[in-house]
């Protein structure tokens, strides 16, 4: 299964996407980032699972990282045979915030 072209998410909800290869032998399969380097786990940011699915946890505005939140990912399956690439994902998480009217006070007139 490839990952979608896009993903975005607020930062109070978190999102897993996943990514499945078979073939035989069966293939490892990893995430990588724009640069072609793997993404690691990263402690309350980014978690990559043994299942092969990248997880973003649900996390506190301060902890908004541009180089995790706001990129591009691919998942790579590899195995004797060589390796393919999904098609880009480009991830957006953000924090939202959502206002509710104000009350407001009136007078009554007597």
């Amino acid at each position: 299964m490839s990952p979608p072209a896009s993903l975005e998410f607020s930062n109070s909800s978190g999102v897993a996407v996943s990514c499945e290869a078979r073939g035989s032998p069966e293939p490892d399969v990893r995430w990588i980032d724009a640069s072609g380097k793997d993404a690691v786990t990263l402690p309350r940011i980014r978690e990559v699972l043994a299942n092969g699915s990248l997880y973003f946890p649900a996390f506190p505005g301060e902890l908004y990282s541009s180089e995790v939140h706001t990129a591009t990912y691919r998942c790579a399956a590899s195995n004797a045979a060589g390796t393919i690439l999904s098609r880009e994902m480009r991830v957006r998480a953000g924090e939202y915030h959502f206002t509710l009217p104000s009350k407001t006070n009136k007078k009554r007139g007597i």
